[in-house]
Protein backbone atom coordinates (compact mmCIF):
# COMPACT_ATOMS: atom_id res chain seq x y z
CA UNK A 1 0.00 0.00 0.00
CA UNK A 2 2.72 2.21 0.76
CA UNK A 3 3.65 2.78 -3.34
CA UNK A 4 0.00 2.59 -4.46
CA UNK A 5 -0.72 5.60 -1.41
CA UNK A 6 2.18 7.88 -3.06
CA UNK A 7 0.57 7.56 -6.25
CA UNK A 8 -2.42 8.46 -5.10
CA UNK A 9 -1.41 11.20 -3.29
CA UNK A 10 0.55 12.14 -6.76
CA UNK A 11 -2.44 11.37 -8.44
CA UNK A 12 -4.63 13.91 -6.47
CA UNK A 13 -1.72 16.62 -6.82
CA UNK A 14 -1.95 16.39 -10.44
CA UNK A 15 -5.59 16.39 -10.92
CA UNK A 16 -5.74 19.32 -8.29
CA UNK A 17 -3.32 21.20 -11.02
CA UNK A 18 -5.09 20.40 -13.97
CA UNK A 19 -8.43 21.45 -12.51
CA UNK A 20 -6.68 24.87 -11.71
CA UNK A 21 -5.56 24.64 -15.89
CA UNK A 22 -1.66 23.75 -15.11
CA UNK A 23 -0.18 21.00 -17.31
CA UNK A 24 1.63 18.59 -15.43
CA UNK A 25 5.11 17.78 -17.17
CA UNK A 26 5.69 14.61 -18.60
CA UNK A 27 8.55 13.99 -15.90
CA UNK A 28 5.91 14.06 -12.97
CA UNK A 29 6.69 17.24 -11.43
CA UNK A 30 3.67 18.79 -10.29
CA UNK A 31 3.61 22.48 -10.52
CA UNK A 32 3.07 24.24 -7.18
CA UNK A 33 2.31 21.28 -5.26
CA UNK A 34 5.35 19.90 -3.40
CA UNK A 35 4.40 16.26 -2.08
CA UNK A 36 7.52 15.92 0.06
CA UNK A 37 6.27 18.61 1.99
CA UNK A 38 2.64 18.04 2.05
CA UNK A 39 2.94 14.53 3.62
CA UNK A 40 5.31 15.35 6.44
CA UNK A 41 2.48 18.53 7.17
CA UNK A 42 -0.59 16.05 6.89
CA UNK A 43 1.24 13.61 9.52
CA UNK A 44 1.41 17.10 11.91
CA UNK A 45 5.33 16.49 11.86
CA UNK A 46 7.94 19.56 11.63
CA UNK A 47 10.70 19.95 9.16
CA UNK A 48 13.45 18.29 11.42
CA UNK A 49 15.37 15.03 11.30
CA UNK A 50 14.85 12.71 8.63
CA UNK A 51 11.13 14.23 7.68
CA UNK A 52 13.30 17.19 6.76
CA UNK A 53 16.15 15.51 5.42
CA UNK A 54 13.82 13.67 3.09
CA UNK A 55 11.18 16.56 2.00
CA UNK A 56 14.54 18.77 1.39
CA UNK A 57 15.95 16.42 -0.46
CA UNK A 58 12.65 15.25 -2.68
CA UNK A 59 11.92 18.95 -3.38
CA UNK A 60 15.57 19.85 -4.80
CA UNK A 61 15.39 16.65 -7.32
CA UNK A 62 11.74 16.47 -8.01
CA UNK A 63 9.37 13.76 -6.25
CA UNK A 64 10.04 11.12 -8.83
CA UNK A 65 13.54 10.95 -8.84
CA UNK A 66 13.61 11.26 -5.32
CA UNK A 67 16.19 8.67 -3.92
CA UNK A 68 13.97 8.50 -1.17
CA UNK A 69 11.00 8.13 -2.65
CA UNK A 70 10.74 4.52 -1.39
CA UNK A 71 10.77 6.53 2.57
CA UNK A 72 8.79 8.70 1.10
CA UNK A 73 5.92 6.16 0.13
CA UNK A 74 6.08 4.79 3.91
CA UNK A 75 5.22 8.26 5.16
CA UNK A 76 2.19 8.04 2.72
CA UNK A 77 1.07 5.30 3.23
CA UNK A 78 -0.54 5.76 7.04
CA UNK A 79 -2.61 8.38 5.41
CA UNK A 80 -4.44 6.58 2.93
CA UNK A 81 -6.79 3.05 3.03
CA UNK A 82 -7.88 1.34 0.10
CA UNK A 83 -11.17 -0.11 0.99
CA UNK A 84 -13.51 -2.32 -1.33
CA UNK A 85 -14.30 -0.78 -4.48
CA UNK A 86 -17.91 -0.94 -5.96
CA UNK A 87 -18.71 -2.46 -9.40
CA UNK A 88 -18.72 1.07 -10.62
CA UNK A 89 -15.25 1.68 -10.58
CA UNK A 90 -14.74 0.78 -14.20
CA UNK A 91 -15.49 4.04 -16.19
CA UNK A 92 -13.85 6.00 -18.24
CA UNK A 93 -15.18 9.55 -18.58
CA UNK A 94 -16.21 12.35 -16.18
CA UNK A 95 -15.41 12.74 -12.63
CA UNK A 96 -15.93 8.67 -11.99
CA UNK A 97 -13.15 8.07 -14.93
CA UNK A 98 -10.66 10.43 -13.46
CA UNK A 99 -11.16 8.71 -10.26
CA UNK A 100 -10.54 5.15 -11.50
CA UNK A 101 -6.65 7.00 -13.55
CA UNK A 102 -5.99 8.38 -10.35
CA UNK A 103 -6.70 4.93 -8.46
CA UNK A 104 -5.54 2.72 -10.73
CA UNK A 105 -2.75 4.72 -11.96
CA UNK A 106 1.67 3.41 -10.87
CA UNK A 107 2.52 7.53 -9.99
CA UNK A 108 4.44 7.35 -13.63
CA UNK A 109 5.05 11.02 -14.62
CA UNK A 110 3.08 10.09 -18.05
CA UNK A 111 0.23 8.83 -15.74
CA UNK A 112 -0.23 12.33 -14.01
CA UNK A 113 0.08 14.27 -16.81
CA UNK A 114 -2.55 12.43 -18.39
CA UNK A 115 -4.68 12.81 -15.18
CA UNK A 116 -3.87 16.53 -15.33
CA UNK A 117 -5.10 16.76 -18.89
CA UNK A 118 -8.20 14.82 -17.97
CA UNK A 119 -9.20 16.89 -14.97
CA UNK A 120 -8.31 20.14 -16.91
CA UNK A 121 -11.18 19.36 -19.97
CA UNK A 122 -13.59 18.55 -16.95
CA UNK A 123 -12.88 21.75 -14.91
CA UNK A 124 -12.87 23.86 -17.94
CA UNK A 125 -16.47 22.78 -18.10
CA UNK A 126 -17.39 24.57 -14.96
CA UNK A 127 -18.65 28.38 -14.96
CA UNK A 128 -16.82 29.52 -11.83
CA UNK A 129 -14.41 29.16 -8.75
CA UNK A 130 -17.25 27.65 -6.76
CA UNK A 131 -18.50 25.43 -9.12
CA UNK A 132 -14.79 23.54 -9.72
CA UNK A 133 -14.21 23.56 -6.09
CA UNK A 134 -17.24 21.39 -5.92
CA UNK A 135 -15.89 19.06 -8.49
CA UNK A 136 -12.74 18.58 -6.57
CA UNK A 137 -14.76 17.51 -3.89
CA UNK A 138 -16.99 15.52 -5.93
CA UNK A 139 -14.03 13.77 -6.98
CA UNK A 140 -12.81 13.08 -3.41
CA UNK A 141 -16.48 11.84 -2.73
CA UNK A 142 -16.20 9.53 -5.82
CA UNK A 143 -12.72 8.32 -4.40
CA UNK A 144 -14.27 7.31 -1.13
CA UNK A 145 -17.81 6.26 -1.90
CA UNK A 146 -17.11 4.15 -5.54
CA UNK A 147 -13.55 3.32 -5.04
CA UNK A 148 -13.48 2.68 -1.44
CA UNK A 149 -10.38 5.04 -0.75
CA UNK A 150 -10.03 7.15 2.51
CA UNK A 151 -8.15 9.30 4.42
CA UNK A 152 -7.50 8.97 7.76
CA UNK A 153 -6.50 12.10 8.62
CA UNK A 154 -9.27 14.77 9.74
CA UNK A 155 -10.79 18.19 8.19
CA UNK A 156 -8.24 19.39 11.06
CA UNK A 157 -5.55 18.14 9.15
CA UNK A 158 -6.71 19.51 6.03
CA UNK A 159 -6.95 22.70 7.56
CA UNK A 160 -3.36 22.23 8.75
CA UNK A 161 -2.30 22.27 5.59
CA UNK A 162 -2.65 25.56 4.78
CA UNK A 163 0.45 26.94 6.49
CA UNK A 164 2.22 25.19 4.20
CA UNK A 165 0.66 25.63 1.08
CA UNK A 166 0.36 28.64 -0.30
CA UNK A 167 -3.22 30.00 -0.87
CA UNK A 168 -3.74 29.40 -4.37
CA UNK A 169 -6.18 27.83 -6.38
CA UNK A 170 -4.37 24.27 -6.65
CA UNK A 171 -3.61 24.12 -3.40
CA UNK A 172 -7.45 24.44 -2.27
CA UNK A 173 -8.26 22.16 -5.26
CA UNK A 174 -6.09 19.48 -3.54
CA UNK A 175 -7.70 20.25 -0.14
CA UNK A 176 -11.12 20.25 -1.41
CA UNK A 177 -10.12 16.74 -2.73
CA UNK A 178 -8.63 15.45 0.44
CA UNK A 179 -11.71 16.88 2.13
CA UNK A 180 -14.17 14.47 0.05
CA UNK A 181 -12.14 11.93 1.16
CA UNK A 182 -12.25 12.27 4.89
CA UNK A 183 -15.22 10.02 6.36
Amino acid sequence: MASSALSILTGIGAAAAGFSGEKVAKDGIIPGLDIATIIPALLGKSGGGLLGTLASAASKTGLLNASNLGKLAELAAPLLTMGKASSKNTATDGIAGLAALITGGSGSGAELSSIAAMASKLGKKTKDESSLTNMASDLGKTLSGDFGLSFNGSAKTVNALDKVLENDTKSTLFKSILQGLVK
